[in-house]
């Protein structure tokens, strides 16, 4: 659904160009991320700036290989909480193995976790790990509530799943995967989440998500190098 409006702005915006000037599917799609961000940001109080750096084309279908690319169709994806059946190792396992890939280190890895189960972005629509009561905005609400000890945790009937309930009443108040439950229970990982889930570690939380994410972005862009103009791009950060 998404796409099919990017690709009308795309052509909207490319059919009244007079010019070679241009606006790639590839950029749209990382353009209105940056922009998705912003948004989410100004929810929880802040003014945000997400850097951005145009310059990626789009592969056409004679360029593309379907048998080839069709083995590189993820099982496991940790930052959206995705996990298929068939898989030889544990969810947190491919997740640490998915942010290798992306080069991120264990902080940046930590952050973007957390501020992609805040924004409610889970594959298929799916609950688990969103810690939050204002799903769509950044915010570290995740930290926040993950390591609350107003809330206990216990195995789920659905394997592979986890129930926090309020130690007081008994109520069911989240749902979690290992995935989720492994930034409170890693001593490293905890460490970090502390840090985030701080009463004054949300302006941080802020900060080092749109970094890690901006890095994602960035990947394999070779063309961007310090002196060609794009090579440090700062998030701009304002607290209302």
């Amino acid at each position: 659904r998404v796409l099919k409006v990017l690709e009308g702005i795309q052509a909207d915006f490319n059919g009244a160009q007079d010019g070679q000037m241009r606006v790639s599917l590839a950029d749209l799609i990382v353009l209105g991320g940056a922009a998705a961000r912003e948004q989410a940001a100004e929810g929880a109080g802040y003014e945000l700036t997400v850097p951005f750096a145009p310059g990626r084309t789009d592969a056409s279908q004679a360029q593309t290989d379907v048998q080839s690319f069709a083995v590189l169709e993820p099982r496991a994806d940790g930052f959206r909480n995705y996990f298929s059946e068939g898989n030889s190792r544990s969810p947190a396992e491919l997740l640490v193995d998915r942010a290798s890939l992306l080069t991120l280190t264990v902080p940046e890895m930590t952050v973007l976790v957390g501020g992609l189960r805040a924004l409610d972005a889970n594959a298929g629509g799916l609950e688990h790990g969103v810690f939050t009561d204002r799903p769509g905005t950044l915010s570290n609400d995740f930290f926040v509530n993950l390591l609350s000890m107003d809330t206990a945790w216990s195995k789920a009937a659905t394997p592979g799943v986890y129930e926090g309930r309020d130690r007081v009443s008994g109520a069911l108040q989240w749902t979690a995967t290992p995935v989720d439950l492994i930034f409170g229970s890693h001593a490293e990982l905890r460490a970090i989440a502390e840090v985030y889930g701080a009463s004054d570690g949300e302006q941080k939380f802020m900060r080092d998500f749109v970094a890690a994410w901006t890095k994602v972005m960035q990947l394999d862009r070779f063309d961007l190098d310090a002196g060609g103009g794009h090579g440090v791009l700062v998030a701009q950060i304002t607290a209302r």
